[in-house]
């Protein structure tokens, strides 16, 4: 009796073991472990892909702004260099309308030999208006000496009548040559006096010792 209680201890613990060993083993089983390892790798790469795409990404994207930056340079560009053709030719039109203009109320040169050949027989055959003639013949001659020239020339003729005049100037006997366009510059004073600019025609002729000029105020 002793003995058959003993036997089943005996079994019962073996049993109890043996449960426990098995438990032990399932839970240890090897299968289990690579699960876990490729959910981890799953879960790593899973991690790493946006920093991945990202960095893929980036070069293409800041290309495209390269290229949108220096399209809008290129366009930019282009729209100033259109303003500026637009403006040049804006200027040459304008040009061409004053010289066009100044082509209209030029005289023709045989209306200009024409008409000095008709002042030079009015001066001839003109009369005297002494009031008015010996007025233009002063103010001449008070110009040359107040218009403070490098050389004052000397007045060898001083000829008026009632509405034309004839003036001739020489080199000043003794003196050097004279300035680099010396009756250009003179003329350009004298036809800035308030008694000059009453003459609607003037001709000058000019060498590199003497001017002539005949005016007209019809």
């Amino acid at each position: 009796m002793e003995l058959s209680k003993l036997s089943f201890g005996l079994a019962v613990a073996a049993s109890f073991i043996c449960g426990a060993v098995t438990m032990s083993l399932f839970q240890s089983n090897p299968q289990q472990q690579p699960q876990t390892y490729q959910q981890q790798f799953v879960e790593e790469h899973i991690a790493q892909a946006p920093e991945q795409q990202a960095t893929a990404v980036a070069p293409v994207i800041n290309k495209q702004v390269a290229e949108v930056n220096s399209n809008s340079s290129a366009i930019v560009s282009k729209s100033d260099l259109e303003q500026q053709v637009a403006e040049l030719k804006l200027q040459v039109e304008n040009q061409q309308a004053v010289i066009a203009s100044y082509r209209s109320s030029a005289i023709p040169p045989q209306q200009i030999d024409s008409h000095l050949d008709e002042l030079y027989t009015l001066l001839e055959e003109q009369s005297r208006d002494e009031a008015w003639a010996y007025q233009v013949e002063t103010a001449m001659s008070d110009f040359l000496i107040m218009a403070d020239l490098p050389v004052q020339p000397q007045l060898s003729v001083s000829t008026c009548k009632s509405s034309v005049c004839q003036f001739k100037l020489l080199q000043p006997e003794g003196s050097d040559d004279l300035p680099s366009h010396y009756w250009r510059n003179m003329t350009d004073k004298m036809m800035e006096q308030s008694w000059w600019k009453q003459f609607k025609f003037t001709s000058t002729t000019s060498s590199d010792d003497s001017l002539t000029i005949i005016a007209s105020t019809e």
